[in-house]
């Protein structure tokens, strides 16, 4: 299991497929069968993960963290072909034993709003008859760094040593639309900082206020067609982060002994076993944005 910043709450978990019946995702809804449905156009998807947290002892507790996203859905019988936008990322504080308040750190929305879209592929057990099971493709996102392959070229990240990582031409601040080659790192939302910039605090042994990080998530949905308006299952995904650096609350850029003292924290993340992750997926109008989205979370998905 690869070990990665606070940031990973965000998406790693590691759950298995989901059973094929009809109340098999735990939401306490059953799927009533005999029905139609269409799912083409956008729903807004929230991943509710699961996981826990274990940093080398100082951090030990099962936690949760969610994912907001757009998904674009375009059915041809039973193949499907989907577009997944992050429209919202929300780490959970992690209590530090001895420490009175918690870590604590945000993705801005800039950076959320910045990640490109990813496509990938699936396929419906029926291609209208409710209570069909829906299985997308692994689809992968890469943050904060350009790779080739996108699924399994090596992230960058600081040498121990003295710092220094891998960036992408002409300078680690180029933005990642501009950048130019591959496995290295880039400028993700344009702050004129290497990688993606995550806000931070309560952090044990450093005193910083920013790291500085490459992010490859790798996830699929498993789950069933409820009606052309909802669709509930499991979400399975990997996470693998790379520490670019960090900068503390005086302004300063961590040095690399700071640097390295971050990544001594890196938690090991896991799915809670028996608690698998789980996704709710409901209808939206096919030009709502990720504002949109945001706006209307409590209504889409209540608390």
């Amino acid at each position: 299991m690869p070990r990665g910043w606070i940031a990973s709450l965000t998406f790693l978990i590691a759950c298995g497929g989901g059973d094929s019946a009809p109340d098999a995702f735990s939401f306490g809804e059953v799927c009533e069968p005999g029905g139609t449905f269409d799912i083409n156009g956008r729903a807004a998807v929230l991943g509710t993960l699961n996981v826990h947290v274990n940093a080398s002892g100082l951090v030990e507790t099962d936690t949760t963290a969610e994912l907001l996203i757009s998904l674009d859905i375009v059915q041809t019988g039973t193949s499907i072909t989907v577009t997944a936008n992050a429209c919202g990322i929300t780490i959970p504080d992690v209590p530090i034993e001895g420490q009175d308040e918690p870590i604590h750190f945000e993705v801005p929305q800039a950076t959320v709003e910045s990640v490109a879209g990813v496509t990938g592929t699936g396929t419906l057990g029926s291609a209208d008859q409710t209570c069909a099971t829906i299985e997308t493709s692994e689809l992968t996102l890469v943050i904060g760094a350009r790779l080739e392959p996108a699924a399994s070229a090596p992230l960058p990240s600081a040498d121990p040593d003295d710092g220094s990582f891998t960036f992408c031409l002409p300078s680690a601040d180029t933005s990642c639309a501009l950048a130019l080659g591959s496995n290295c790192a880039c400028d993700q939302e344009r702050d004129t900082k290497p990688g993606a910039t995550l806000l931070a605090s309560n952090v044990p042994a450093v005193d910083l206020d920013e790291v500085y990080v490459t992010l490859r998530s790798k996830f699929s949905l498993d789950g069933q067609v409820y009606s052309s308006d909802k669709v509930l299952g499991t979400i399975e995904a990997t996470l693998e982060q790379g520490i670019l650096g960090c900068r503390t609350t005086d302004g300063e850029t961590c040095s690399t002994a700071e640097t390295r003292a971050v990544n001594v924290l890196n938690p090991e993340v896991t799915q809670q076993p028996g608690n698998p992750s789980l996704f709710r997926a409901i209808r939206v109008a096919d030009d709502a944005t990720c504002a949109d989205i945001v706006a209307m979370r409590d209504d889409l998905f209540p608390r």
